[in-house]
């Protein structure tokens, strides 16, 4: 088995890689194992729900279970609606990627979207699904993270075991943002995007949407980000 990771390795940090400029985003089928790549200008959306690990501890397994996979299931189908393509899910976070000249704002429109559907629908049901638990007031609290750029999407594990990839600033910073906790609002995106976003997704009347955080700092990263609390009925 040594010797076998001998030449997988040097395979893998050797070859070449045949790189293609993507047009659609791609699906695992798409890219090759040994040396695909895709290269793409994408907006990445993160939904994430807060918490999970107290909820798996607070409630019975079935009744957490019921909890995320609401929460995902409304996550999915707002990021679908307006365009999205799902890629990964990781516990209790999903992936959107958005392409396109619209790919901000319906990146936005998703996570504004996620966000009346968790407080106007989910978390009113909840009441009645907790109401005899340890914590009938209990609620979900989530956060989506989104940000936009150039991405290296590869093909990542093994024959009958592997999946994408997405290298680069935007899904790095946008799975970061979604971890936000601690402060207001529910969604939190940057500069690049916010400074595409049309008035009405800017603006609730004379009302500006969106904060300025005055963190700039998004692990090793140094960019402007905004907040947001606004939501939107699909």
């Amino acid at each position: 088995m040594a010797d076998d990771f001998d030449s997988k390795l040097t395979s893998i940090l050797y070859a070449s890689w045949n790189i293609q400029d993507a047009r659609v985003v791609p699906k695992t089928v798409d890219v090759v194992q040994r040396d695909g790549a895709k290269r793409l200008e994408a907006t990445y959306l993160y939904a994430d729900m807060a918490d999970s690990t107290l909820l798996a501890k607070k409630f019975p397994p079935e009744i957490a279970a019921r909890i995320v996979r609401a929460y995902l299931r409304i996550a999915v189908d707002c990021i679908r609606a307006k365009g999205g393509h799902i890629r990964s899910f990781d516990g209790d976070r999903v992936m959107g990627i958005f392409i396109g000249d619209r790919r901000r704002n319906d990146a936005v429109s998703a996570g504004l979207n996620i966000n009346w559907v968790v407080e106007k629908e989910l978390n009113p049901k909840l009441g009645t699904l907790l109401w005899n638990s340890v914590d009938p007031k209990w609620q979900v609290s989530h956060r989506s993270g989104i940000d936009d750029g150039q991405t290296f999407i590869v093909r990542g594990g093994a024959r009958d075991n592997s999946d994408l990839v997405s290298i680069g600033d935007a899904p790095n910073i946008a799975a970061k943002l979604s971890g936000i906790r601690g402060e207001s609002g529910s969604m939190t995106i940057t500069s690049r995007v916010y400074g595409y976003l049309f008035d009405h997704n800017k603006m609730h009347q004379d009302t500006p949407m969106w904060k300025k955080r005055s963190d700039s700092w998004v692990g090793p990263h140094r960019v402007d980000t905004y907040s947001c609390g606004w939501m939107r009925k699909p």
